[in-house]
Formats: structure tokens, sequence, C-alpha cells
């Protein structure tokens, strides 16, 4: 059965997702939160889904301006919607395209990314959720290729995976010349294994700041790292 629409209200702008598509998720929150802008002017923001990641670097910097892409027509249909109704609406651009495909006659600053990460095939009745939640079309390697093109000399990227899939995809990285500049682990609680990994890169080598953050503390409650990078965005940190 397909998810019903909701949506999804934060601060200073509200989303709807889940259908068609998935849900907006904790885990791509943080990661949206987490992405640096500094020095940023044009971003690329591919599979944008609902369009949460371009509202939320857009929140963060006004001289930010995104193209964000995605492949299935009825989600770019629905980023486009929460588009028309954003205060950022002036700074967001959809586009309904292939990144495989896409050649915009220009380089990005910033490239962002949430992407697919299963691999094993689902029997989605939903071609837009399985589309979403399949690595088949936007393998890790596709991904690098894409960033590799797009980016600009000087630009970031940041991404997205689970531990196994970020090793992959670092591997396969620093084989085109796109090197981890930080490297944060995303851990729902203390003790609790390593639910998420997020990147951000670029095309210089340096060496990796590793950094852990806790969803939540031993209580149960948000920790305060979480609640810090969320507070911009959530009602429920004032």
């Amino acid at each position: 059965m397909a998810e019903s629409r909701s949506l999804f209200q934060f601060k200073q702008f509200q989303l709807a997702h889940g259908n068609p598509g998935l849900k907006i998720s904790t885990e791509a929150c943080l990661l949206g939160a987490w992405i640096p802008t500094a020095n940023a002017h044009h971003a690329l923001d591919i599979g944008t889904g609902s369009g949460l990641l371009a509202h939320m670097i857009c929140q963060k910097s006004t001289e930010l301006h995104i193209d964000a892409l995605e492949i299935h027509p009825e989600v770019a249909a629905l980023a486009q919607e929460n588009v028309n109704q954003s205060p950022f609406k002036e700074r967001i651009h959809i586009f309904q395209g292939d990144i495989k495909e896409w050649n915009p006659n220009q380089t990005y600053d910033l490239v962002i990314c949430n992407p697919p990460f299963f691999t094993q095939h689902l029997a989605a009745t939903d071609p837009s959720k399985q589309m979403a939640i399949h690595a088949d079309h936007l393998s890790a390697e596709a991904l690098v290729d894409a960033i590799d093109r797009h980016l600009s000399e000087e630009g970031k990227f940041a991404v997205l995976y689970p531990p196994y899939e970020m090793a992959l995809f670092i591997e396969i990285a620093k084989k085109r010349g796109l090197f981890a500049q930080r490297l944060a682990e995303m851990i729902p609680k203390p003790g609790a294994k390593v639910l998420r990994k997020m990147l951000v890169g670029a095309r210089q080598k340096t060496e990796v700041k590793l950094e852990q953050i806790h969803i939540r503390d031993a209580q149960g409650k948000y920790h305060p790292d979480f609640q810090e990078l969320l507070r911009p965005y959530y009602l429920i940190f004032p």
C-alpha cells in the first residue's frame, strides 16, 4: 500500500512528502543540517525528492542558488509544488531528468546527494518509491561520475550512506581524484552501531576530520549535538 502524502512543518518552510516518493527521514534532515555552505553560491542537489536538502541548505545561506534534479516525473512535480509555496522559491530551481544525461553547461561549488543504497530487488509497487530505495539506477560509480563532471575545482560535495556503502563510495571516489575531508558517524544512541555516515569531500586531499553525532542520549531524549544541528529547522527545539 502506498504511503499517504503528509506535510512536514519546519521553522521556515513546509514540505509535502510521502506520496509519491519516500517520507522525509531523520537521517536526511541531519544530513541537510550538517552540510557546510560556506563560500558556496551555486549548488546541485542530485535526486532531490521532496526538495528537503535544497530547502535546508537554502535556509543556511542567502547567497545560495540551487538546481535540484529529480529523475521521476511525479516526484519532480511534488518538489515543484513545494518550491511554489516556499520562501526560497526564487533560489531553488527544480529540473526533471537523469543526472547521467544532464548537461547544465556549468559547474557547481557544492554538490549534494542523499543517494539510494539498497541494491537488493524489493517488490515495491510504487515505481517512484522503488527507484528511490534501489541503488540500481544511481550506483556509487554513477554518483562519483556525476560529482566529477559537475563539481568546480574548488567545490565541495556531500553524501550520506550506510557504513559499508560509504567505504565503497570513498574508494571509488579516490580513483577519480575526489577525497573525503570530513566524515561523520550517525549513531542512534550511545553504544549503538553506526546507522549512517555523512561525508564532505573535495578534489583537494587533506587530513580527514572524523566526527560522531548521536541522535538520542541514553535516556532516549534527543542528544544535545542533534538538537544543536536541528534547532534552526525543527519546531520542537526552541
